[in-house]
């Protein structure tokens, strides 16, 4: 079925026709080849309308009709404005439920199921990281990766009783992993350009100028999955619900972490970025400058695009995995199938 029809192209129009979405791209070369295509309203989930596109007043109300979420997105591709009718979308009734399980053992075990999956990520890239090195570099990451697999056991076997007492300790188990792997990832690089511990705004340094950059990026993606598949990315399950925190992104970007932490250490590694790609802070600190930004964001578009990560029974590009998760998420809540990412439904 089509899941997303994505209406992106200057001038296309959203209207209907004999009870169907019809969407017309015009010709912008003024020959009358305008491209039109017809959508089933029962086959429609979500409709992003881009900048410079239209809609009519009977196509939202066809979409009112069939429960059919609308975001206007920005001129980055990110959503602005969910036009909701007098009826609860059913999206709403996925913020119902998120909801219902925030602050509850059954969220707190979502939650921690993201947690374990980031841990196994780091368990397989260490894994990867051996075949490279010999000696003291070896011995370190064997060391490393047994003590967090004893911490993905504590975590995965953690019996949850108390949901606020024990969502503390689940935070406490995943920080300790990070904490050895950050290490373990400051012993592997280039003498100059270790780092001491996690360093956020601002970075310290520039691995952590590099991570901070590409969290940013994999927050922007995750947000707008969400969103897409009618999650509301300011409920969560584990970080604090307030209007003000996209709590459900700090928990679902999780398991997607591993990959951009990857990319940064590729780029430190082979010595692609150096102080020459950051500049200083009067008050302290580094950020990426305009060219070191370029060669993260390529390094990560081109990992996210080319990549591929297996995910529930198929193959799929790191950053397709993102919406398939969001979306297999979505269809749990509300109790439906999961769609098929692969039949979204595309307009140019």
């Amino acid at each position: 079925m089509e899941n997303v029809v994505n209406i992106r192209s200057f001038g296309a129009r959203l209207r209907v026709k004999d009870g169907l979405f019809e969407v017309t791209v015009p010709d912008l070369t003024g020959a009358g080849n305008d491209r039109v295509e017809q959508f089933a309203p029962q086959q429609v989930q979500t409709i992003l309308l881009h900048p410079k596109t239209s809609v009519s007043s009977d196509a939202l109300l066809l979409a009112q009709q069939h429960q059919v979420d609308v975001f206007i997105l920005d001129q980055h591709d990110f959503p602005q404005i969910l036009l909701a009718g007098l009826s609860p979308p059913v999206s709403v009734r996925i913020w119902n439920k998120q909801l219902a399980l925030h602050g509850t053992l059954q969220g707190l075990d979502i939650a921690r199921n993201w947690l374990c999956l980031k841990l196994l990520r780091k368990i397989e890239w260490f894994a990867k990281l051996k075949s490279y090195r010999s000696g003291p570099s070896l011995e370190l990451i064997e060391k490393s990766a047994g003590s967090l697999k004893d911490l993905f056991t504590r975590l995965s076997n953690f019996k949850l009783t108390k949901a606020d007492e024990h969502a503390a300790s689940l935070r406490g188990m995943e920080g300790s992993a990070n904490r050895i792997y950050l290490d373990t990832l400051n012993h592997l690089l280039p003498e100059h350009l270790r780092f001491d511990g996690r360093s956020r705004q601002p970075a310290e340094d520039i691995f952590n100028a590099l991570l901070n950059y590409g969290y940013g990026i994999l927050y922007r993606w995750t947000e707008k999955e969400l969103w897409e598949a009618g999650l509301n990315p300011y409920i969560g399950f584990m970080h604090n619900t307030d209007r003000n925190q996209k709590s459900l992104v700090f928990d679902f970007i999780e398991p997607f972490r591993p990959w951009i932490d990857r990319t940064a250490f590729n780029l430190c590694a082979r010595k692609e970025v150096g102080r020459q790609h950051v500049r200083e802070l009067s008050g302290g600190g580094v950020w990426l400058n305009e060219e070191g930004k370029k060669i993260l964001a390529s390094a990560v578009y081109a990992r996210f695009n080319e990549k591929k990560t297996a995910l529930h029974g198929r193959k799929w590009t790191l950053r397709q995995s993102i919406g398939v998760e969001a979306r297999h998420l979505a269809a749990g809540l509300r109790g439906a199938e999961m769609p098929d990412a692969e039949q979204v439904a595309r307009v140019a």
